[in-house]
Formats: C-alpha cells, structure tokens, sequence
C-alpha cells in the first residue's frame, strides 16, 4: 500500500505534517478529515528504492533548474502561501532528484524552526553565497518573494552569459578532435607504412621525417605508456591548480592569454557588478555583498582586490579608490562606482555597468568567434600538411638515392 506525505492544520490552524499510507490519494485524505485535519498539500512519498541509485544521478544542479525553481518559489511565497506550504508543493514540481533532496531537508529544517537561510547554507554545492545572502535579507526586509525573484534573474543571466562563452568554443573544440582524430591515424596507420618503406634503403631521412617516424614508433608501441603519462600529467596539474599559489597563477594567466584575456577580464567584471548591484538593491550590507560579489567570480585576483577594498573601506576610504588602484578595473567602472556612491545611487551604476558589459561580452564572443574559424582551419592545414610533406622529402630525394 502506498504512503503519501501530507501537510495538514488541525482546528487551532496549527501545521501538523506526517505520512499516512492509503489506496489512494481521497482514501488518505478521508482519514485525515476523520481526524479533524484539514489537508492543505498531500502528495506520495518517494520509496526507498528510488534512492537505491542515487549514486548514479547528477552531482550538480543546472542552472536551468534553479532558475525555476527559484521564480516558482517567489510566485508561490508572493502569493501569500506560508514558506513551508510553498516548499511543500515546490517539492512536487521539482524533477531533479539532487535538488528535490535539499528541498525536503530545507523544508524540515524550517518546520523544526531554523530560518530559510540558515537551511540554505546546509547546501552550499546547490545554493550559492549569492543565494543565501539574497534570501537572508529578504528574511530581513520581509520580502522574500522578491529577493528570490532576484536571484532567480541572476542564476538566468549567469546561464545565458555561460551560453554564449560555450558557443564561442564549438567550432575550435569540434576542429581540435578532428585534428586529433585525423592526426593519431595518420600516426598510426600511415606513417608506419611509409617507414618500412624507406627503411628498405638504408638511405638517411630528413629531420622531418626522422622525428615524426620516431613519434609514430612511440605512440604504437607505447600507447599504454602515452595514455598513462598524459593521465599523471593531468592529474598533477589538478592537484596544482587545487593549491593556493596554483589557482592564482592560472587565473592571472586567463587574463593575459592572447584573444581570450580580455574576454575573460571581462566576464569576471560583469559577474563582479551583477551580483553586487543586485545585493546592494536586495539591501545587503555593502561589505558583504561586495564580498560575496568576489567569490561569484572564481578569479582569486579579483577576490585579493575586493578584499583589499572591504579593509580600505572600513577605515573610511571611498569603495572607488582602492578599485581604481589595483589595476584591475578599467578606469570607466570604478569612475561610475565613485559617481554612485557620490550620488547614494550606486545599485542603478552598477547595473549600467553590468548591461554595458553585456553587450561588450556579446560583441566580444562573435568577434573571437569570427576569428577563431580561419585560425582553426589554418591550425589544422599546418598540422596536416607538416606530416604529409614529412612524408613525402624522402621521395624527392629518391632518384639519388637509387642511383648510388
């Protein structure tokens, strides 16, 4: 017999929540109302056995995921339905099996008496800092429904921004495995045969050749060997990139690399000044919010900068000033930073800077994309074309080479 999940008030309107097994859902429903309960969510519980497997499920929820989640939970919660009852019948809509999880624990954990943000926080690989900042002060100001609403616009145009950084790599990833595909027969298949061919003669070979015969040798006859070098490298390189001094030096690499530095520069920037410009008008205090704006970024550069700023600004320096020093900030962003807090309208600032950036992001990523395709195709004629005329120099020297 089933077991269904039911959140029910009882005559003094107090929230009562259990399980009650049943034929069906009106079978339960009819106990409940014996009991002098009025129902006011009722839904099956999930079995056991549907967990059995959860190790087979996403680690991570998309984005996409959030996004409605978060704009069902302000609709609910701005239409006046108690936050439990809401996460109540969010829980029904949610697919995602990670997310619906943690919304199940949430909910217990308000119905126990903890505040919606402090639940959040037992979350972090789902919810944000930016998420639990935005609803803690919207538990605060009493508007939670329109706080979520802004963190849902933030997790949306966090995904459209990632969307379009993704496109911009779709045809050099798609040209960089047909080059590696095209290249690992060549050195497989081909270039063995002509070796043989040429060891025939005994006649020296041109470096050229020499060299890619000799990588052609390692790579069928040691291809374990290869695999497993290049697995050890990968892994180091994690293990170094996992360290302080590592993440920081590839992230100050990102922003000097040709053609995509400044991309990248740019995309810290925006992320920077979206997320601040929406907890400064949520009403979260300017040091935390500017914070919590650092760490959205993932560029330890900038978090050592907005940290040097948050001290500066506790001993009464203007946010602007550090900002402007570092370096970091092209001198427009922290110019319109400093007419913001002159003027006390520092979110609606932060938020042109984000739409300029937007768009300059935009133009950006079709630009590198529109130059990324010759210089793919060109990449790929040269690495081709090297082993074919590497190939081929013996056979021009080949009537010399008969004649001795």
């Amino acid at each position: 017999m089933p077991t269904f999940e039911y959140l029910a008030r009882d005559r003094s309107g107090k929230l009562i929540q259990g399980n009650l097994a049943g034929a069906d859902e009106q079978s339960v429903r009819e106990q409940l109302r014996r009991k002098e309960l009025f129902v006011t969510n009722i839904a099956p519980k999930k079995q056991a056995s549907t967990q059995a497997f959860g190790w087979i499920t996403k680690k991570s929820v998309p984005l996409g995921d959030m996004v409605v989640m978060s704009r069902q939970l302000a609709t609910l919660v701005g239409a006046g339905l108690p936050l439990v009852e809401s996460l109540f019948s969010l829980i029904g809509q949610t697919q995602n099996p990670m997310l619906k999880a943690a919304l199940m624990e949430i909910r217990s954990d308000v119905l126990a008496g903890g505040t919606f943000s402090d639940s959040l926080a037992k979350h972090p690989k789902i919810f944000s800092d930016l998420y639990q900042s935005l609803a803690k002060a919207g538990e605060i100001a009493g508007a939670l429904d329109e706080t979520l609403q802004t963190a849902a616009e933030q997790l949306d145009k966090e995904q459209e921004l990632k969307e379009k950084v993704k496109s911009a790599f779709v045809y050099p990833i798609a040209v960089l495995v047909t080059a590696t595909g095209v290249v690992s027969f060549l050195l497989t298949f081909v270039v063995p045969v002509f070796a043989k061919v040429y060891n025939q003669f005994h006649a020296p070979l041109p470096p050229p050749t020499q060299m890619l015969i000799s990588l052609s040798m390692i790579i069928h006859n040691f291809w374990y060997i290869v695999i497993a070098a290049g697995y050890l490298a990968y892994r180091m390189y994690k293990k170094w990139h996992a360290t302080d001094k590592g993440k920081r030096t590839c992230d100050l690499w990102k922003m000097k690399m040709p053609l995509l530095g400044p991309l990248n520069r740019k995309i810290a920037i925006a992320r920077l000044t979206r997320t601040f410009g929406a907890m400064v008008s949520a009403g979260v205090p300017i040091l935390s919010g500017l914070q919590t704006s650092a760490k959205v970024t993932g560029n330890t550069i900038f978090m050592e900068v907005v940290a040097d700023a948050c001290q500066k600004v506790n001993e009464g320096i203007k946010l602007s000033e550090p900002l402007e020093q570092s370096g970091q900030f092209p001198s427009m962003v922290t110019r319109m930073i400093s007419a913001g807090e002159e003027s006390g309208n520092l979110d609606e600032m932060l938020r042109q800077i984000t739409a300029f950036y937007d768009r300059d992001i935009e133009f950006a990523v079709q630009k590198l994309t529109r130059m990324m395709e010759p210089l793919m195709t060109v990449v790929l004629g040269a690495v081709v074309g090297f082993i074919l005329l590497a190939l081929y120099m013996p056979i021009f020297n080949l009537s010399k080479v008969l004649h001795r």
